[in-house]
């Protein structure tokens, strides 16, 4: 049972457009079929009883007129009334051959008859099927005998023209032309109903990508319209929340640089040449870790402008600054690597990347690829990697491996979270895998947009 709701899951459409389409289509199919079903028995009901009556009257008229002449000449007027679907003969016996029950499908026939000629019994009347015939599936021939008044009997052979049922193909081809045509209507009803939910959701985008408020119009159908202003409304606190925390940020930054650099004057008076280097050192690290903190939680890297850019040719100029440092670093490119996004953010984002390789691996080999729909970027260094349990972790702010702390490797502990937050930004991914032979394989996706 799982895995047929599994299934079912995946071929369930998984959009309020389509979704509506499809429960429209499988009502209408069914009530469709449904109505034409009951349609077809209402319609089959009343012919059956129509031509039950005309045909009951033309056999009685027959009887009528055979039973007016002679003997001698009943037979040869029973050959001329006989043509089209019915055969007429008279004979001094009864000619049907009994199956022990009258056919219950043309019981109706025999009840008009008795009706029109009240001076017969029920047994002056034999209505049967032909022998080998079964009387439920091929009652379309018949044999019905009637009893004249010297004893003597008409014996008609009928073949019965079954009532002519719309065929299979053209209720297919209704359906399928109402099918088209809720299609049509539904698709054009429900692409203006969801045009305010696709827009709230591209302004959901943009505000999580750093573009920018976008205020939603405030129209549509009453959940929608509450949509919007709700949305709108989140829109005006988030900024609020952020420019409160942009001060706030800034005061703290004025608030702990200015005793940092009073102490570092302080520290130029101390005469012991290792205490004084010391502090310096220690000095020096708290401001760029402040300075650090600070740009990741005003979130700068948002604020540039999104514009097309080679992303190969950003990292190949990030790769030969390292090259000209002195670290060992290769790059590659292969196919068209243009994307639109923000290049400072980006810039960034491999910089820490292709850094933490040459910092913590000792080098780094990036590649750049076109593949279907998207960039990627693949950064391998030999170094001992990061265990599979810290993965997860290595992005949390302020969160060092266990190789690198207490150590002057160890750095701030915010290269990686800055680094995934603007791929993300961009609606990208950052994974890290175990490289071959050893090592950190870092692999950036960025949809090509």
């Amino acid at each position: 049972m799982p895995s047929i709701a599994r299934a079912f899951g995946r071929l369930w459409p998984d959009t309020i457009v389509t979704r509506t389409i499809a429960v429209l289509l499988s009502g209408l199919v069914v009530f469709h079929l449904a109505s034409i079903w009951a349609y077809q028995i209402g319609v089959s009901s009343e012919i059956d009883v129509t031509n039950e009556t005309r045909l009951a009257e033309r056999l009685f008229t027959i009887k009528r007129a055979i039973e007016q002449r002679p003997a001698g000449e009943r037979e040869t007027l029973a050959h001329s009334l006989s043509g089209g679907l019915l055969e007429v003969h008279w004979s001094a016996a009864q000619l049907t051959v009994e199956r022990g029950q009258h056919l219950a499908g043309n019981s109706g026939l025999r009840e008009r008859l008795l009706e029109l000629a009240p001076e017969l019994q029920p047994a002056d009347v034999a209505v049967y099927a032909p022998p080998g015939t079964n009387a439920e599936t091929d009652g379309h021939l018949l044999l019905v005998s009637l009893k004249l008044h010297d004893h003597s009997w008409i014996n008609y052979s009928i073949t019965k023209l079954g009532l002519g049922h719309a065929s299979l193909r053209g209720i297919i081809l209704s359906t399928t032309l109402m099918a088209l045509g809720v299609t049509l209507v539904s698709l054009l009803i429900l692409r203006n109903v969801t045009r305010p939910l696709r827009a709230c959701a591209a302004a959901a985008e943009n505000l999580y990508r750093g573009a920018g408020s976008q205020m939603l119009a405030v129209s549509g159908p009453r959940e929608i319209h509450h949509l919007a202003i709700a949305f709108n409304e989140m829109q005006q606190r988030v900024k609020r929340m952020v420019d409160d925390r942009t001060l706030t940020l800034a005061a703290i930054s004025h608030d702990l640089k200015s005793p940092l650099s009073r102490l570092s004057l302080r520290v130029e008076r101390i005469a012991e040449p290792d205490v004084r280097r010391s502090m310096e050192t220690d000095i020096s690290e708290m401001l760029a870790m402040i300075d650090s903190a600070l740009d990741f939680l005003k979130g700068d890297f948002a604020a540039s402008e999104v514009r097309p850019l080679d992303l190969a040719a950003m990292l190949e100029s990030i790769c030969d600054d390292l090259i000209d440092q002195g670290h060992e670093v290769t790059f590659r490119r292969t196919g068209d690597t243009v994307l639109r996004g923000r290049p400072l953010a980006l810039k960034r984002a491999f910089a820490n990347l292709i850094g933490n390789a040459v910092k913590y691996g000792g080098s780094a080999d990036v590649a750049v690829q076109h593949c279907t729909g998207e960039i990627v970027v693949a950064i391998v260094d030999r170094g001992p990697g990061i265990p599979l349990e810290e993965r997860d972790a290595v992005f949390t702010p302020f969160f060092r491996g266990r190789p690198y702390r207490d150590t002057e490797l160890g750095g701030a502990g915010l290269g990686l979270t800055v680094a995934r937050t603007i791929i993300r930004a961009h609606g990208g991914e950052v994974v890290l895998l175990d490289a071959e032979g050893g090592g950190l394989r870092v692999e950036v996706g960025l949809p090509k947009t």
